[in-house]
This record gives structure tokens, sequence and C-alpha cells, in this order.
């Protein structure tokens, strides 16, 4: 005989087991809804007209590729992707053991010509004339400074702050003047005038990754197209028949003091066919590390060895190219505001200041671009 308790135990059990049930039935409504919003954030069509978006991880950083009016259906986002991978781990990578700059960097002999490839050479050339123009504030050499100081791999735990006599010495590996790069039409090679030098693609290859995904836009006819790496951004052309109201581009500047989601502006620019704009940003709030209450930031002035010290807390720049615009901000970031606007104005190119106060001063030509966000 089932007794009253027994019968309330029962109808307990029961009770328990439709509300988990009826959990998991929730659980499984939100998991569909937000694999619907997903997909269709990522990817919508109708007609001629197609968008997608990517997601991806390249050059030590986050990647994004949006394509708009894309009526060629066999190129997609992933193509661009799977370039800028090649080109860092194949070409452009000093981490990256097969890489061609690797093998450039452990295997020269002082004062012997080292043959390397035009796509290599490029952005060389190019990192080495930003080296020259900015007097150092760039420098493709930074890298043994760089590994002395390891801010991008140690960890507050077990990073040490080096000592004066072990940055002088890095120093002595530092020197953008020690490099010759020659270019003819059939050969191009590197002549290194010390031991122990290494040459680094990391202030402007990811804005390289850019010019690289330029030319592959406007070969396969793309009406539209943002690509991010890093702190890199590339707006292309026009987003065609998304949204008419949406008729610009908007991309946002991070405010230094915030989040990463925080913004403290925005430029916008009309989506017009034929147009494009080069955008990088540097600051020190993107790899740092924090010991005994001191802030030590990965943007390196080549004079003193240390963290450069501007007064300023990131710059954005704004030009028609790439690399240069990657490269121009590091250099500006070390320059500082007023020792910068003379470089700006040799490769025309505009920009964004914002001091360690949050304080923004805007170049002229961007006077109309930049929105406050306030």
């Amino acid at each position: 005989m089932i007794t009253q308790s027994v019968w309330k135990d029962i109808i307990i059990n029961m009770n328990r087991k439709i509300i988990e049930i009826l959990k998991m039935l929730m659980l499984a409504i939100v998991l569909i809804l937000v694999f619907v919003a997903y997909k269709k954030s990522n990817s919508n069509s109708g007609g001629d007209y197609v968008y997608q978006t990517v997601y991806d991880f390249a050059m030590g950083t986050s990647m994004q590729v949006t394509i708009y009016g894309n009526k060629d259906k066999s190129f997609k986002p992933d193509d661009i992707v799977d370039k800028i991978k090649e080109l860092d781990e194949k070409l452009i990578s000093w981490r990256s053991e097969k890489s061609e700059l690797y093998k450039l960097n452990h295997e020269y002999k002082v004062g012997e010509p080292y043959y390397i490839s035009y796509g290599l050479m490029k952005p060389l050339m190019d990192s080495a004339v930003l080296s020259v123009d900015s007097f150092g504030a760039l420098d493709l050499t930074i890298r043994p400074l760089a590994n002395l100081w390891n801010i991008e791999e140690a960890t507050s735990e077990n990073f040490t702050v080096p000592t004066d006599k072990q940055i002088k010495e890095a120093l002595k590996y530092v020197d953008y003047k020690a490099v010759d790069e020659v270019m003819y039409e059939h050969d191009n090679y590197v002549v290194f005038d010390k031991e122990g030098m290494m040459l680094d693609l990391g202030a402007t290859g990811k804005g390289y990754a850019l010019d690289v995904a330029y030319e592959m836009l406007t070969e396969h006819n793309i009406s539209g197209a943002m690509v991010s790496v890093g702190g890199s951004i590339l707006i292309y052309g026009t987003k065609d028949s998304y949204k008419k109201e949406d008729n610009t581009w908007k991309v946002g500047i991070r405010d230094p003091k915030g989040s990463q989601e925080d913004l403290i502006g925005y430029l916008e620019y009309p989506c017009e066919k034929g147009f494009s704009k080069y955008i990088s940003t540097s600051g020190s709030y993107e790899k740092y590390i924090e010991k005994d209450g001191v802030i030590y930031h990965h943007i390196f002035d080549s004079k003193t060895g240390y963290p450069a010290s501007s007064g300023l807390a990131s710059v954005t720049v704004v030009c028609d190219n790439g690399l240069k615009s990657d490269g121009l901000s590091t250099a500006c970031f070390v320059l500082g505001y007023d020792k910068s606007k003379e470089l700006l104005r040799h490769y025309n190119a505009e920009a964004v200041f914002i001091d360690e106060d949050n304080n923004v001063t805007v170049t002229d030509g961007l006077k109309d671009i930049y929105k406050d966000n306030k």
C-alpha cells in the first residue's frame, strides 16, 4: 500500500524531472536562436547580392574579413584569410621556421649578400625607407631588443625588467643603418654589417597583409569589403545594395582607458566605388605587463631601449597604403604628436592622437571624418 508520504515523494521527484526537462528544452531553444543569429550575421544573400564575414586568427592576432556585393561566387572571405596566413607563415614571420624572413635572420653571414624573393624584399624595402624617414622611431631591426624584454610572451609572474647593461648590449644589434637592401629586376639581396641582427616586420606586416588583400579584392572585382588584421583595417569600395540607409564606413577608435568594446570616437567615410583607406592603430594597451606597479608596453624606443614614453596612449594613422599606415602608427607613437607632424605630411597621412589623459588631437584632414563618441 502506497502511503501519503510515498505519493508526496513520487510527485516531488516527477516535478523535479519535469523542471529538468523544461530547462533542457529552454537551453536547446537558446542555442538554436544563437546559431541562427550567428549565421544571419555572417552570411546574407539575395539576388546578385552577397555579403559574408569570417573570423580567424593569424599573424599573432585576430582577423575579420567581410565582403559585400560579391558576384564571383568562387571567391570567399576565406581566400583572403588563407592568403594572409600563407604570407605570414612562409614569408614575413620572424617566428615561423618555415618563413623566408626567419631563414634570412638565422642564415646570413656578415658582409655577404643573402638573396631573397621579391615577395619578401618589397615589405622589407618599404619598412627600411620608413625607418630612415622616421630616424629610427620605426626600426625594422628592433627584434633583439624586443626579445630581451619578451613582453609578447612573458607573464607578470616570470617577467623580469632588463638591466641597463642588458639593454645597452641589445641595442648594439638594433641599427637600421647597418642593413643594406638592394633590389634589381631579377636579383634581390640583403647585406648585414653586424652579427646578431634580426629583421622584424611586426610593426608593418599586418598593414602589408592588407595591401595583399586589396590586390585580391580588385582582382576579383569585389564591390566592397572590410578587412582587419589586429589594429590595422582596410575599408574598400561600397556595400552595394546592403541596407540603403547604411552608406558609410565606420571605424571605431578604442578608448585607451576602457575595455576592448569601449570607443572614444570613430572615423566615418562614405561608401563609394573605387574608394579605399587604410587605418592602423598602435596603443600602449595592446600588449603590456605590469610589474611592481609599473606598466611596460611593447612599443620600444630604439634610442633608449625602453618602452616609448612620448605621453601618448594611442595613435591612429590613415593613409592610402597598408604597410605605411601600420608603420607610421608605431613611429608616431614613439615620436609624440609634435615630432610626428612632419612625418605625416611627408607621407600625406592623417592621424588621431590620444594622450595618456585621454585628450584627443586630430590632424586637419580628419576634422570632418572623426566623430566623438561622447
